[in-house]
């Protein structure tokens, strides 16, 4: 399973801008993230939104699926 191009992008970019951006802020909020995803179109949030429910999904039913086979 791959992710789609535009979360790969994402994900690059977000990484590039934790690299230049080393702020410690204790609020715990990556404003980084928060100013990318405000660049975003609300499609392209919402697409971002889906693909990490999606990529949630994969992961919680593998989990399950591990489980039921290891009984």
């Amino acid at each position: 399973m791959g992710f789609p191009l535009r979360y790969n992008r994402i994900v690059r970019v977000r990484d590039q801008m934790v690299e230049k951006k080393k702020i410690e802020d204790r609020s715990g909020v990556d404003k980084g993230l928060v100013a990318m995803f405000l660049k975003l179109s609300p499609e392209e949030r919402l697409r971002a939104n889906d693909n990490a429910l999606r990529a949630i999904m994969e992961l919680r039913n593998a989990f399950r699926q591990r489980k039921t086979r290891e009984r």
